[in-house]
Parts: structure tokens; C-alpha cells; sequence
């Protein structure tokens, strides 16, 4: 029997805005928040690879069975962008966006979703 994956993904990216620059700037804690929202969102969690940047800044890139997620924070502009790609179904990663919502409270969100179809061409 072979596998054959959904032909269709979601997409979420966003920017969360006017976040203070401590929170930004704590590596572990965002680390730990987007893992705690990918496991409540019953990812698999495959890889993880995480950059702290001088004077300040972080990157997490995380490689799922499902695709990947990442966030990149701006802390000199109070930003951070999270984006996840899944090729489970419509709708999801949905959890973990509201977990992060939830857990860092941005005044100011640019959210943007978008459902993927694959075909053949």
C-alpha cells in the first residue's frame, strides 16, 4: 500500500506587532511557546534549528512531518513573524497561531491564511 499525501495545504503568516523587545528578544521562551502550540496542534515534530542573532534577534525554524514552521523576530521594530505551512488539511495550524496570539498578546496582528491546492499540471 503506498502512501499518498492531501492535495490540500494551509498557510498561515503573520506579523504580531508592538511586542516588547524583552519578550522578542527571549529565545527559549518563544522556542518553547511555538513548540507547546505545534504539539497542541498534534504536529510531529521532527527537527527543530534556532539562531539567537547579536546584539539581538532570534529565528526557530522547526521541520514537521507535515511541513514546517518558523518565527522571526524584529525586536528593534517590537515584530515578529510566524509562518506555517501544513499538508494535512484546510484550517490547519490554526491552533497554533491562537496559542501564540494568546500566549504574546499583540496589540496589532497582519494575518494572512491561505489554502493550498496541489495538482498535477
Amino acid at each position: 500500500m503506498s502512501f499518498k499525501s492531501s492535495p490540500i495545504g494551509n498557510e498561515i503568516s503573520c506579523v504580531m506587532y508592538d511586542l516588547p523587545e524583552k519578550i522578542l528578544d527571549n529565545g527559549e521562551k518563544l522556542k518553547t511557546l511555538l513548540l507547546e502550540g505545534l504539539k497542541r496542534d498534534n504536529f510531529k515534530i521532527l527537527k527543530i534549528t534556532d539562531y539567537k542573532f547579536q546584539p539581538k534577534g532570534y529565528t526557530c525554524c522547526v521541520l514537521l512531518a507535515e511541513s514546517h514552521a518558523a518565527i522571526h523576530t524584529y525586536p528593534e521594530y517590537n515584530s515578529l513573524f510566524f509562518y506555517l505551512y501544513s499538508c494535512r488539511a484546510q484550517g490547519d495550524g490554526k491552533k497554533t497561531f491562537e496559542f501564540l496570539k494568546e500566549n504574546l498578546n499583540p496589540p496589532t496582528i497582519d494575518l494572512k491564511e491561505r489554502v493550498v491546492k496541489v495538482e498535477k499540471h
